[in-house]
């Protein structure tokens, strides 16, 4: 693969994790390690993980809780997930797939799959990523969002703003609020190239709709030309990038 894929091992097993990380990074990967599931949902927060390796059995925060965290985060529900664990009952693989896992591998097991499904999920998810990123480059400048009960085609030049929030997607335009499919991460490859900006983990911004810039107890706060004026932080790990997207 072009790009090297992104993996977050979460095992509270060290010697798991490193033999994993070897095997990984000999095939180009980058690897990121967690010790528990909520380490993980907080490494997931920070870098751009491409696949998940999740153990179940773990400390503090265990596989099948960080899966609902996962899942029902707008930022990472789309992140395949494979379940690394011991257990082989078909109960487990069962409410694991129902939970929204791709793959149920368990150990022992073989490092060279489990690397070549790594791969597999990752090039399958870039795959439909790129479909999404075509279809909008091809001119079609709309979106399908939701409002009492309709279904409507949005321009994407009247969005101001994109939330997330209570594991729902929004598009704000200067008047109304639209209940959306997708998610921040969908639509951040989606309109990439129509200038739009990722400014927070829960908010992207229309560029051209920006009103405002303020500065905030030395952070940037960005003002949105909505009806409101909504006021958006831009957080710490974005200020480069909004940055650079806005010319300051």
């Amino acid at each position: 693969m072009n790009d090297s894929v992104s993996v977050l091992v979460v095992d509270d097993d060290a010697a798991v994790v490193e033999m994993i990380r070897m095997g990984f990074e000999a095939d180009g990967m980058r690897v990121f390690s967690a010790g528990d599931g909520a380490e993980a949902i907080e490494i997931l927060g920070e870098e751009d993980i491409d696949i998940v390796v999740l153990d179940i059995m773990m400390p503090k925060v265990d596989g099948w809780m960080a899966l609902m965290e996962i899942r029902d985060n707008p930022e990472t529900a789309d992140v395949p997930v494979i379940m690394l664990t011991a257990k082989t009952q078909d109960l487990a693989k069962i409410l694991a797939f129902k939970q929204g896992v791709q793959q149920y591998v368990t150990k022992p097991f073989n490092i060279l799959e489990l690397s070549a499904r790594v791969e597999s999920l990752a090039l399958g998810r870039r795959k439909m990523i790129g479909q999404i990123s075509r279809s909008a480059d091809a001119g079609f400048r709309k979106l399908a969002v939701r409002k009492g009960g309709r279904t409507i085609l949005l321009s994407i030049d009247d969005i101001v703003f994109l939330s997330a929030r209570n594991k729902s997607t929004y598009a704000h335009t200067y008047e109304n609020q639209y209940l959306m499919d997708f998610t921040l991460g969908e639509l951040e490859e989606k309109l990439g190239k129509e200038s739009f900006a990722r400014i927070h983990r829960s908010y992207m911004v229309n560029l051209n709709k920006v009103h405002e810039i303020l500065r905030v107890d030395g952070a940037y706060v960005v003002v949105a030309s909505d009806r409101d004026e909504t006021h958006i932080p831009v957080a710490r790990r974005q200020v480069r990038t909004f940055r650079e997207a806005v010319g300051i």
